[in-house]
């Protein structure tokens, strides 16, 4: 029990306060976490409500700009769809709606038009069924059809100046 003085910080409240027991505080491991429990209390952590992991998700986008581009996820370089579907399954999972369908079409219609355009035209049934689809996107398919897209743009709003 004297060898947790030398865990803690020096000059530190912690080290105050253990330095301050009585032998009596120190004399079981039992009666020691009761007095430290009393003098700093274990902290309630709030959990998220199914609503707020839904908000969530409905604000968890994949920006026009990224996609085609890498990302580090899980310390390996992949996709950023990939890394943006993987955290809306964690999502869904955790707002307890991975065996549902529910806002999926909501989600799905925030994606960037390139992303849209690559995922077949059917009804998701399950949110791992959406992400894998999103997931199996070709990456290199995603940059060509970005570019193509972006190139047509940029013609239009030539085309448009000249107007």
């Amino acid at each position: 029990l004297d060898a947790f003085g030398d865990y803690l910080g020096t000059s530190s409240e912690a080290e105050k306060w253990f330095k301050a027991r009585t032998a009596a505080d120190k004399a079981t491991w039992i009666t020691f976490v009761a007095a430290f429990k009393k003098c700093w209390p274990p902290i309630v952590i709030v959990e998220k409500m199914r609503a707020e992991y839904e908000k969530e998700l409905l604000e968890h986008k994949l920006p026009s700009e990224e996609v085609g581009k890498k990302t580090m996820h899980y310390n390996r370089e992949c996709w950023m769809h990939v890394a943006w579907a993987a955290k809306v399954l964690q999502l869904a999972m955790s707002a307890g709606i991975k065996q549902g369908m529910l806002i999926i079409w909501q989600v799905r219609s925030k994606l960037p038009d390139v992303v849209k355009d690559l995922l077949k035209d059917e009804e998701y049934n399950t949110w791992a069924d959406f992400t894998m689809a999103v997931m199996e996107l070709n990456g290199s398919r995603l940059v060509e059809q970005h570019s193509k897209q972006s190139q047509e743009l940029r013609t239009l709003q030539a085309d448009l100046a000249q107007v």
